[in-house]
């Protein structure tokens, strides 16, 4: 676990650039709101120690949620999600 957050009374997880929550809606507007703001902003700064903590705090000013737990994640794992997320996307 990376991060764990609670919006109203349903709890979610971000782990290595990836939400997952019991409410499959509210899964998916949480990723959706992730990937937007990672399109606006370009994410968490390359080289930080936590980018989940990062994404998750950055996020949570939008949709109103609370951070509840945050545990280190594996460097690798959460770096690298993060790169591949940037990449611009192209309509064609």
């Amino acid at each position: 676990m990376s991060v764990l957050v609670r919006i109203g009374r349903t709890k979610a997880i971000l782990c290595g650039g990836r939400w997952t929550c019991a409410d499959p809606r509210l899964e998916e507007r949480l990723q959706s709101c992730l990937e937007i703001w990672i399109q606006k902003t370009g994410g968490p700064p390359i080289g930080n120690d936590d980018p989940d903590k990062f994404a998750a705090e950055a996020t949570s000013r939008e949709l109103g949620f609370d951070v509840l737990l945050n545990s280190r994640p594996k460097r690798r794992l959460a770096g690298s999600a993060y790169l591949a997320k940037r990449q611009i996307r192209l309509p064609f």
